[in-house]
């Protein structure tokens, strides 16, 4: 199936100045976000895209939570069907799974608590069990389905079990004709989990714009070029407020309430929204979309100041006509094509560099068994090497730029950029290209040898790489 590329126009033509979104650009930079990709949309088309070096056009992104409204569209296709109804009960879709005696309380809870989040259980159960719905069924309730809100990954991926019993195939596979051809997203994968059910809760991959078209067709209330794709009623149903979220652990527009997997957001819009900062921002009264990519996982809640900064700057700027401005559009263009990865601010060299460059410093212990490391300094360059018993990891990083190489921890695709932040401190930050997953590394040089942090920030099990390591010099011989 072809699919046709979303229309692009000066932002002008769609009421939205070009200074809106070089202040949107400017406001990340200050406020030094981690942003990978960004697209803005009005009458249903694209304003203004921004994709952040080295990350391209067309690159599929993990979308984390994202998923849970993805499948929220897919339940509410099935319930369009006949297939499943809000009201029927989780554990009836299990009898194989159910515990000999099931808790009243577990034997209360429907499919439209689990979309709501308000199952019995008071967070995930194991998302890391072979058979999470086995799990979920077996661990024990704290409360009643209905009564209290509490975000529940592990109750996402119920649902694609239940539309997985009732359809014989994956919610990826059900989707497919259903939802994802339609609209032309062509890039989307879906992680599984070992019983082959889709992980409804955070699994999916896709590009920004196959986020924007999923986010035009909840604005268009399911309807794609004439087509419905969602039942009718079912957009203002799922995105409209079910529960107060007051009590919930992520801080997201003032926590102004939860729908079916759907974030509520301030002047009647909602979103749906991934952990680091992957939004798609619906907005029915600027007739607007708005879709980020980000990891923002190293400082709890700074996904926030993205949408802060879309409601403070782009917003307000919407209107019904607005001027063609030459020179503001060509300086927005401009501002687009050099984009590129957060970097901290510093320089490319210091006194310390030379000082410290082919020397070997000997590591106190720790878990992945780095004996020794030696950096090598140059204006444009800096090589960090480690050291174990059976070989050695390398990352060469670009001085105040980006390097791409292997990462070198898990030696996969990466972006890597050093910066001297004083005279004798330089910040390392590697960012995986493929794997939501950053790591900065602070190594401060003085006379007698190196303090190094590793902070990991992202989707992998890195606690092994949660480190202070104390380096002592080792003397040429």
């Amino acid at each position: 199936m072809m699919m046709t590329a979303l229309a692009r126009v000066r932002p002008e033509e769609v009421g939205i100045p070009p200074s809106a979104i070089l202040r949107f650009m400017e406001d990340m930079t200050e406020r030094n976000m981690n942003l990978h990709s960004f697209m803005l949309l009005r009458h249903g088309k694209v304003a203004a895209e921004g994709h952040y070096y080295p990350f391209r056009k067309n690159a599929r992104h993990p979308i984390f939570s994202v998923s849970k409204s993805l499948t929220s569209a897919a339940i509410g296709i099935a319930i369009g069907e006949g297939l499943i109804s809000l009201e029927d009960k989780v554990i009836a879709f299990f009898p194989d799974k159910q515990p000999e005696a099931v808790h009243p309380y577990t034997a209360s809870m429907t499919i439209r608590h689990l979309l709501s989040m308000q199952t019995v259980h008071r967070k995930s159960t194991n998302k890391e069990a072979r058979d999470i719905v086995f799990e979920y069924l077996h661990t024990p309730p704290s409360h009643p389905p209905g009564t209290v809100f509490a975000y529940d990954t592990t109750g996402t991926h119920t649902l694609c079990a239940i539309l997985q019993r009732v359809t014989g195939t994956t919610v990826h596979e059900y989707l497919e004709t259903r939802l994802f051809q339609p609209l032309g997203m062509q890039d989307i994968e879906w992680e599984t989990c070992p019983l082959g059910i889709n992980q409804g809760g955070s699994g999916a991959y896709c590009t920004p714009e196959d986020m924007a078209r999923f986010g035009q067709l909840y604005l268009q209330d399911g309807v794609w070029n004439g087509i419905r794709i969602l039942p009718e009623g079912w957009v203002e149903q799922s995105t409209s407020k079910a529960v107060d979220n007051s009590s919930a652990g992520i801080l997201l527009e003032g926590r102004s309430g939860y729908g079916y997997q759907f974030w509520r957001a301030r002047r009647q819009a909602y979103c749906a929204f991934g952990a680091g900062g992957q939004f798609i921002l619906v907005m029915p009264e600027q007739d607007a979309v708005f879709v980020s990519t980000a990891n923002t996982m190293l400082n709890r809640d700074e996904h926030q100041g993205i949408l802060d900064s879309v409601w403070t700057h782009l917003v307000p700027s919407m209107s019904a006509f607005c001027p063609l401005d030459d020179a503001d559009y060509q300086r927005m263009q401009q501002r687009l094509s050099a984009l590129k990865l957060h970097l901290p601010k510093g320089s490319s060299s210091s006194t310390a560099a030379t000082e410290v460059s082919g020397q070997q410093y000997r590591l106190s212990a720790n878990e992945p068994g780095w004996m020794y490391c030696r950096f090598t300094f140059s204006e444009q360059q800096c090589e960090l090497i480690f050291v174990h018993e059976t070989g050695h990891a390398r990352v060469l990083c670009s001085m105040n730029d980006w390097h791409i190489g292997p990462d070198p921890f898990y030696g996969l695709p990466s972006a890597c950029g050093a910066v001297w932040a004083d005279s004798s401190t330089c910040l390392i930050h590697i960012q995986l290209l493929e794997v939501q997953q950053m790591f900065i590394l602070t190594c401060r040089f003085d006379r007698d040898g190196l303090v190094l942090q590793i902070k990991p920030a992202g989707a992998l099990s890195t606690n092994h790489l949660d480190l202070v390591l104390i380096g002592t010099k080792i003397d040429a011989p």
